[in-house]
């Protein structure tokens, strides 16, 4: 029958690379909460138990892509990074946060959705497997996972953040082209900034890493006459991010305003 989709499960990994092995155009899916259409032959994830697995380590924890939004949030705002919590909380209901997964966030694309920028910030990490082998790679250099390999853990540093914001950009409950996700991290020690991350993502995705290493080492107060420079800078790396694209300008101007107010947090 035309357009009939083919659902496969698999109850293990093994299982799962097996499957994607015999069959071919097999594609990997979990709860299917944001995509309007299964592909034609598709396989699901979400009875794998090691893949829905929460470990948490003194300096980090780890989640399997399977471990759904709610059950991540349902951890509580002071065992998980803050910015983790507050984005969580902007993702459309109750009912799609339970069904949601953390790994379908991250992987959803081309366009990124909510997790992606704290992540991004945080500098998390993906682990990936194959059936021989397995390695990690840092978000910021990830597009998409490579042929033959599976998501099985997503790591996210626990570190602290005297400075914490999330911002979501875009209509509430839905994905559009203006829809955004703005984060900002910011430690310090005597008044003296030690750490700082700039993380954006949507329709573009980018780390501040420029700003971010021209900021590192200064002394708050930082000057007010200079918050300009840093905006300059800032809309310097969005722009240079949506080379190629059709330029956003909304996306852009909100993304400045959120800098501002940031930046203005440390005079």
């Amino acid at each position: 029958m035309a357009g009939e989709c083919k659902v496969f499960f698999a109850r293990n990994l093994q299982e799962l690379f097996y499957q994607k092995k015999t069959i071919s155009g097999l594609s990997i899916v979990g709860a299917c909460t944001h995509i309007s259409h299964l592909p034609e032959k598709s396989i699901s994830s979400t009875l794998i138990p090691e893949l829905t697995n929460i470990e948490k380590h003194e300096r980090f924890i780890e989640f399997g892509p399977g471990v759904t939004l709610g059950r991540v949030l349902g951890i509580g705002e002071h065992h998980i990074p803050q910015v983790i919590y507050n984005a969580l909380k902007t993702i459309s209901n109750p009912f799609v946060r339970n069904c949601a997964t953390i790994g379908g966030n991250i992987c959803a694309g081309p366009q990124r959705l909510t997790l992606f920028s704290p992540l991004l910030a945080l500098d998390a990490k993906l682990e990936l497997k194959s059936p021989f082998e397995t390695h990690y790679i840092s978000l910021q250099n990830f597009t998409e996972i490579e042929k033959d390999f599976v998501l099985t853990k997503i790591r996210v540093p626990l570190s602290h953040w005297d400075i914490e914001l999330y911002s979501r950009l875009g209509p509430a409950g839905q994905i559009t082209e203006d829809s955004g996700g703005f984060t900002f991290l910011m430690s310090f020690e005597k008044g003296v900034i030690t750490n700082i991350r700039i993380a954006f993502a949507g329709s573009i995705t980018f780390r501040c890493t420029a700003l971010e290493n021209r900021l590192l080492g200064l002394r708050l107060p930082i000057n007010t006459k200079e918050i300009d420079i840093y905006l300059n800078e800032a809309e310097s790396q969005f722009i240079y991010a949506e080379e190629g694209r059709t330029p956003n300008k909304l996306l852009r101007s909100q993304f400045k305003n959120l800098m501002r107010t940031s930046l203005e947090q440390l005079t």
